[in-house]
Formats: C-alpha cells, sequence, structure tokens
C-alpha cells in the first residue's frame, strides 16, 4: 500500500487512500514536509499509483505489472524529472521550456499519464511559479505534477490555490503560521482601507512592503485571492484567509471594479518578480488602489 508510513498523518494517508479507491489521483500535488528522501519516495509511489497497468480493486498498483517493474527501476519513461541544467541552483525559463513546456501535450511513451516531477519546488523563481500557473490550472488529461518541498513557504499563493498539498511530516511549524498570520493581518489592512476610501490609511497599511519585493509579490497574490473570494462569495471555499474582507469588497464593489484589481495586482507582482524599483512599486501599488476606488466614486 502507497503512503504507508506510519510517521505520514493519519489524514494524509486516508486522503491518498481515497483518491486511490476513486480512481482520481490530483493532476499537481505538493508534497511537503519530512525528509527528501522520503518524499520522493512518496513522488514515486504516487506515480507508480497513476502508471499501474493493473490496479488492485482498491485502486493501489499492483507492483508486478510491466509498468510497476519500471517504476521500481527508476526507468520508466513517463516520469520526467524537471531538473536544473549544470551550473544552475535552480530551474532555469530555458530548463522548463526543454523539459516541461515543448512536451507537455505530446502524448505518454507506454502508459495513460506523464508524470513531471519537481524535485526541489522550494528552490523555483517566482518566475518559473508564474509561467507554471496556466500549465497546472489546465493541464492536459494525461499529464501530472508533483511538486517535492520542505515547506510551503516559497510557494506563491497562487501556486497552493492550484495544487492538493499533501503534508508528509508535522503540520505547519510555529515560525511558519507567525508568517502567513503576518501576511493575512498586511493583506486584511490593505484591503480595509481600500474599501474605507482612505489613500491615507492605505499608504500606512502598505508601508511594512517597504523594500521588501518578495513581501510585496505575496500581498499582492493574497489580495488576488481575497478578490477571488470576494466574486465567489458562497459558491466555494475561501482561500485567501481575509473572509472579512472579502465580504467587504462584495459589498463595496461592482465586479468590474474587482477584476480591476486583479489586473492591478498581477502587474504589481510582476513587476516585484522582475527587480522594479522598490519604491516607485510601494507607490505604485497605493496609487494604483486609491486610484481605482477614485473611479469607482
Amino acid at each position: 500500500m502507497i503512503f504507508s508510513d506510519k510517521e505520514i498523518p493519519a489524514s494524509t494517508r486516508e486522503k491518498v487512500s481515497a483518491f486511490c479507491r476513486r480512481r482520481r489521483l490530483p493532476q499537481s500535488v505538493l508534497l511537503t514536509g519530512s525528509s527528501a528522501k522520503k518524499r520522493e519516495k512518496a513522488a514515486l509511489e504516487l506515480a507508480n499509483a497513476a502508471l499501474c497497468e493493473s490496479p488492485k480493486a482498491d485502486g493501489q498498483p499492483c507492483l508486478s505489472c510491466a509498468a510497476c517493474r519500471k517504476v521500481k527501476a527508476g526507468s520508466h519513461p513517463d516520469i520526467i524529472r524537471v531538473e536544473p541544467e549544470k551550473d544552475h541552483k535552480s530551474v532555469s525559463v530555458v530548463a522548463l521550456r526543454e523539459q516541461v513546456l515543448e512536451s507537455l501535450w505530446i502524448a505518454p511513451n507506454e502508459g495513460n499519464v506523464k508524470v513531471y516531477v519537481f524535485p526541489d519546488a522550494d528552490n523555483l523563481s517566482d518566475v518559473i511559479q508564474n509561467a507554471l500557473l496556466k500549465t497546472i490550472e489546465e493541464p492536459p488529461a494525461f499529464a501530472m505534477f508533483l511538486f517535492l518541498a520542505r515547506s510551503r513557504d516559497n510557494l506563491l499563493p497562487t501556486v497552493l490555490s492550484r495544487v492538493t498539498e499533501l503534508t508528509l511530516g508535522d503540520e505547519l511549524t510555529a515560525e511558519r503560521k507567525g508568517k502567513e498570520e503576518e501576511e493575512i493581518r498586511l493583506a486584511a489592512a490593505i484591503l480595509e482601507a481600500f474599501c474605507r476610501g482612505s489613500e491615507y490609511d492605505l499608504m500606512i497599511a502598505a508601508a511594512p512592503m517597504a523594500k521588501n519585493r518578495a513581501l510585496m509579490q505575496k500581498i499582492a497574490d493574497r489580495v488576488t485571492l481575497a478578490v477571488r473570494d470576494a466574486l465567489a462569495l458562497g459558491a466555494a471555499e475561501p482561500l485567501s484567509g481575509c473572509e472579512r474582507e472579502a465580504i467587504l469588497l462584495r459589498k463595496t464593489f461592482p465586479d468590474r471594479t474587482l477584476i480591476a484589481v486583479c489586473e492591478v495586482m498581477a502587474l504589481i507582482s510582476q513587476r516585484a518578480g522582475s527587480n522594479a524599483n522598490e519604491n516607485l512599486l510601494l507607490s505604485a501599488f497605493s496609487a494604483e488602489l486609491a486610484a481605482l476606488r477614485e473611479k469607482t466614486e
């Protein structure tokens, strides 16, 4: 049975068993926690379950068919490891194109599924993560993506919203919880000031992002998720952690303004990821939101 290690949280093991029983594994999975060795083992088990030619009644891989034997031997042609080029620390745009994008819509070699494994997802740059968004949101039916990471900390909220996370070790550490809570608090303050129409409060709320492009990108993405929550209010599970502010957005602005906020945040996130001037970026963040508010009034 895959994910049988007792050190894996019971909730994760039960979730994976349910996926197998339904014969419906998620197409984009994030494996976090535990050691790199155990993350690799879990990824291989998921790939095996997806590629097995004669699964058992409960959906578990048979471990004896040709596909299972090739997975075990590390020779299955439909498992593709996405890794940096020589002398590179992380996957580049060129490597992503050559190892993933150019072959993405080409059918698998032998099985019904083609599995792309990102063994060091912690090291994926924001540029690469953004380049993957459309791919993992609308992948070919035969594609599966497995992202392996020590934690979710270095992954963008927009990526996290598009993957199924399976935790292999402990729950969120206190340090990571603190960072996430701070991001939510900051995004909530910005959204509240935006809804009230106070440009001064908006500038004060955005001030902690000064000279911190990485934080600005995370906040821009979280604001985008809050707008998504507002547009989908009551129809989908909240993703931003800013539920109260999402309700306020829904009550305050028409859809066209909320969509415009997403466009502004996408631009801010892109600029933050491309090393734009930090002072100008902070000014643009506040000014463009304030301008949208004025247009609505």
